[in-house]
């Protein structure tokens, strides 16, 4: 027993003798009454003291109410001695009844205090289940460890991990050290020092680690349960990072599976045309300049389209480098937009409309963005029907510029609207009907990024799809 707890059962005492000194002088003095109101009157004290404080306070109070009622109210009066043997039965009757009612009436709050303790324990491991089995942070393991202390109040609250040899929590100022958790966790039995516990955290007959729980009190059916909890979300943890690791192997496989097809059209489909023209030049010389030229443009177009395969692959390289350097300078949005629409292959200019108010200015890299721009309508001219209309436009929206490129193509699949600025990503809808390598909208996206904006992809209620760039109007 602690220092407080003493003083409070010492205070108790006071109380318990201050109250049947301030009835015997009631009964006896102020409103004079017989032995038996005196008796019934010592009776309900005594009750109300169990039910108070508790058994020891109850049996103390009971012996002095016999002392009490002995003295003031059996004959003789004024002193212990008690000449009728009836009064030795009474006296001996009413103290086996009060403390018999003391002990039940004490079991009884006992049971209660037990029962709320209960359910304040199942309450807490209702609000821990909660806590641990709906976190899925990349950490939770950790962030479980911690809400054990903070939802139980407990001082040091620790983990081991036994397959990762590693500990979590901290067991600063405690009474266990790892290797305590350790040996534990190797020989699954518990131990246990006053309000120390350091128990094995078991997943059926195989054992996870070890779990020291120290400060507050615990019961072992809660700290069984919080130790099963813990192995169940170390296991659930466990099972999604396998089914993150498979999803990332998955998406890399698909990656490489995209990349390849895309180089190995991009790169060899231009390779073939340029061999086959130069073959064709070499060993059937052609009988007119007319079909020379034909043949030499056919190899020109396919050195740009293999340059600009090789450039974006560069380009992409950089980016992800991050050694992309931006040279900014201030630049009129509505100049870079049409300079970027003529700079299209497309020898159909007129399905081209610029939408942009000529004040809008902006600190940027304009050989980049324009770059950018002109990728986002290189994909609007692919994917879109012939000479089907493309508008470029340009707004500005509180601390923002919004340029965006809208077309009447196919659309975006809905969960793909994220996906296609994916490097060697291209939707299902377009991937079979146009060439490409899925690194334009990537590269679009570094290069936006790199200025602190955000790229964004929509379906049109219309029909078609729209991307948006948005940039800060203050240099990032």
């Amino acid at each position: 027993m602690n220092t407080k707890n003493r003083k409070f059962k010492i205070e108790r005492y006071a109380a318990s003798a201050a109250a049947v000194t301030a009835v015997v002088l009631l009964l006896y003095k102020v409103i004079p009454a017989n032995a038996t109101s005196a008796v019934l009157i010592m009776l309900l004290v005594v009750l109300v003291v169990a039910t108070a404080w508790g058994l020891s306070e109850a049996i103390f109070t009971s012996i002095l109410a016999v002392l009490g009622i002995n003295f003031f109210f059996l004959p003789p009066i004024g002193t212990f001695t008690i000449s009728d043997p009836e009064n030795w039965v009474a006296l001996f009757v009413f103290l086996v009844t009060a403390v018999t009612a003391s002990q039940l009436s004490a079991q009884a709050k006992r049971r209660t205090e037990e029962a709320i303790d209960r359910r304040n324990e199942l309450g807490s491991l209702y609000e821990l289940s909660r806590a641990m089995l709906m976190d899925e942070a990349p950490d939770a393991i950790r962030i479980s460890v911690n809400r054990i202390g903070q939802i139980l109040e407990l001082r040091h609250v620790a983990f081991y991990d036994l397959a990762a040899n590693q500990l979590y929590g901290s067991l600063e100022n405690s009474h266990t050290t790892q290797s305590d958790l350790m040996r534990v966790a190797a020989t699954g039995d518990s131990l246990e020092s006053g309000d120390l516990a350091v128990v094995p955290v078991r997943l059926g007959a195989h054992t996870v680690g070890s779990l020291a729980l120290e400060g507050g009190h615990v019961s072992l059916a809660i700290r069984d349960s919080i130790a099963s909890l813990l192995a169940i979300n170390y296991e659930r943890i466990r099972a999604l990072d396998r089914a993150a690791a498979a999803e990332v192997a998955r998406r890399n496989e698909e990656f490489k599976s995209s990349l390849l097809d895309g180089l190995a059209h991009d790169l060899k489909t231009p390779l073939t045309a340029i061999r086959t023209c130069i073959t064709r030049l070499i060993t059937i010389p052609p009988r007119t300049e007319e079909v020379r030229q034909e043949l030499l443009s056919i190899i020109d177009q396919e050195s740009v389209r293999l340059e600009q395969t090789i450039t974006e692959a560069i380009e992409l390289a950089r980016i992800e480098s991050q050694k992309l350097q931006l040279s900014r300078q201030p630049c009129r949005i509505a100049d870079l937009l049409r300079t970027a629409v003529e700079e299209t292959r497309d020898e159909n200019r007129a399905r081209y409309s610029v939408r942009a108010p000529e004040n809008i200015e902006l600190s940027v890299d304009a050989e980049l963005l324009r770059r950018a721009v002109a990728q986002l309508l290189e994909n609007a001219r692919k994917y879109g029907p012939p000479d089907s209309p493309i508008v470029v436009s340009a707004e500005a929206e509180k601390s923002q510029v919004i340029i965006t490129v809208s077309d009447s193509g196919p659309g975006i699949a809905p969960d793909e609207t994220e996906r296609i600025f994916d490097k060697f990503y291209r939707g299902r809808r377009t991937r079979t009907k146009s060439e490409g390598t899925g690194m334009g909208l990537a590269i679009v996206k570094g290069i936006i990024e790199a200025h602190g904006g955000k790229v964004r992809a929509r379906n049109r209620d219309t029909g078609g799809a729209e991307i948006s760039l948005a940039l800060p109007l203050t240099a990032a």
